[in-house]
């Protein structure tokens, strides 16, 4: 079956790479619409989830409207991936615009390497052949490999197509800190669920296990944060933003430090969210992992003390 799978994506990798673009983002839409269809758990997840970010604000039909949009951009995605081999140092400018390089090379300049907050959001696969692309030989990933070692190596050499070098999660420690030391951009997605690891922010008003690892080494090592993402444009095209380096805010107390920041992070996502709905990964189980009653209650009187605050 591994091979099955492997041998199947590789003709039709050879095959997108030769229809026109306009042809395979029609099949790209198609795949997602069918995806809709054919993944009822996944596209269940991803109603709950809406349903939980916007609440009584979208209707069944709004709701079901933007879960499907966000299938078709997986497929689209899906066919854009598998098209990487064609793009060039030269030639991904024309599929992708840069909104905030000077951020980047802001951050940079102060020798101590970056840290990326990447996001699952838009063509967030293109964001690897980008910072390659943008600083050729200085930017690296966290990557997670999957049970298929055959696909697993091919959907490393697309991620490294533009120079970018990918860190094995195993690995993710020791190669950050000697990479930030090089002045290295590394990038973690860092947007969908930690489990019991991670620590809890408010998400949507909502809870979520978030991933620790980019605020820590940011307060660890004084290397500046970013937040990153990219935006498909109406017609296939791709703006990436880059912010500003990110004002850390500190207080003495570390664990606390990194809680208000990811949640700060958080908060710049979803911003992005509420105004492209459908360009986040919704069919992901965000909300999963659920807090503790100590957590509860302790939130519960932080919400107090803001309410008492506000009154005064």
């Amino acid at each position: 079956m591994d091979w099955f799978v492997y041998f199947t994506t590789c003709t039709l990798a050879w095959s997108f790479r030769r229809l026109p673009k306009r042809l395979t983002m029609i099949i790209g839409s198609g795949i997602g619409r069918l995806l809709y269809i054919v993944l009822k758990k996944r596209r269940q997840i991803a109603l709950d989830n809406l349903q939980i970010a916007f609440r009584d604000v979208l209707s069944d039909e709004e709701s079901q409207k933007i879960c499907r949009e966000s299938f078709i951009n997986l497929g689209k995605m899906g066919v854009e991936f598998l098209r990487f081999p064609k793009l060039t140092f030269d030639n991904i400018w024309r599929e992708v615009t840069v909104e905030g390089k000077e951020n980047l090379c802001q951050a940079l300049n102060q020798g101590k390497g970056a840290i990326v907050f990447l996001t699952h959001f838009g063509n967030w696969e293109l964001l690897a052949l980008v910072y390659g692309a943008l600083i050729p030989n200085q930017a690296k990933a966290i990557a997670f490999p999957i049970k298929n070692k055959r696909l697993d190596a091919l959907l490393w050499q697309y991620r490294q197509h533009l120079s970018l070098e990918l860190i094995p999660r195993k690995q993710a420690v020791r190669e950050t800190l000697r990479a930030l030391k090089e002045n290295y951009a590394i990038g973690f997605f860092a947007d969908q669920n930690a489990g019991r690891e991670g620590i809890f922010v408010d998400f949507f008003e909502k809870p979520a296990s978030a991933v620790r690892g980019p605020v820590t080494f940011a307060l660890k090592t004084g290397a500046p944060i970013l937040f990153s993402l990219d935006i498909r444009q109406p017609d296939d095209r791709h703006c990436v933003h880059i912010s500003p380096p990110l004002a850390l805010e500190t207080s003495g107390n570390f664990e606390q430090d990194v809680q208000i920041n990811t949640a700060r992070l958080l908060k710049r996502l979803e911003d992005y969210i509420r105004q492209y709905p459908a360009q986040w990964l919704w069919m992901h189980n965000r909300w999963k992992t659920e807090p503790d009653a100590d957590w509860q209650m302790k939130r519960q009187e932080r919400q107090d003390r803001t309410r008492q605050k506000h009154e005064q």
